[in-house]
């Protein structure tokens, strides 16, 4: 379960470094009532806020969401335009909009739109996608980390 995963890691991340929910939404800019919602209602965060979420904490994507368990903390670059790395990654395996539609049973109209910018897809269907791919979700959305050496 995506919510179940997702809030139980938050929970552990955040018991490790002490954090309440308050100090967490101001450290990573998202209003403190989204996070309890996260805990509370049953919500699960879109990207972006993911994303800082995963970002503030060094996890990836997968981590964060409990598709892998493999914690290794590392420091992200700043995420390309969803469009644009959903293009990237269309174009890398070499689909069109059309056929991922098709082939995952989501709607044109939506592949559409995150094509043009005007939405991003759930969680639900990032993973699914990423999943379809056979890529992480970090890959997914062009999430890179800085390699030291």
């Amino acid at each position: 379960n995506i919510l179940s995963n997702f809030s139980e890691t938050l929970s552990e991340l955040m018991l490790i470094r002490n954090l309440k929910i308050k100090e967490l939404a101001q450290q990573i800019g998202i209003d403190g009532s989204s996070i309890t919602k996260y805990f509370r209602e049953g919500v699960i965060p879109k990207l972006p806020h993911a994303i800082a979420i995963a970002d503030y904490f060094g996890c990836a994507l997968d981590y964060l969401f409990g598709l892998t368990n493999e914690f290794v903390k590392k420091n992200y670059l700043p995420c390309p335009s969803f469009s644009q790395a959903f293009d990237d990654i269309l174009r890398f395996h070499n689909r069109t909009k059309y056929r991922l539609a098709k082939d995952l049973k989501i709607s044109n109209q939506s592949t559409i739109a995150w094509h043009k910018g005007k939405s991003i897809p759930t969680m639900d269907n990032l993973i699914k996608i990423a999943d379809y791919f056979g890529c992480t979700l970090d890959e997914l959305v062009g999430r890179k980390y800085v390699e030291y050496v």
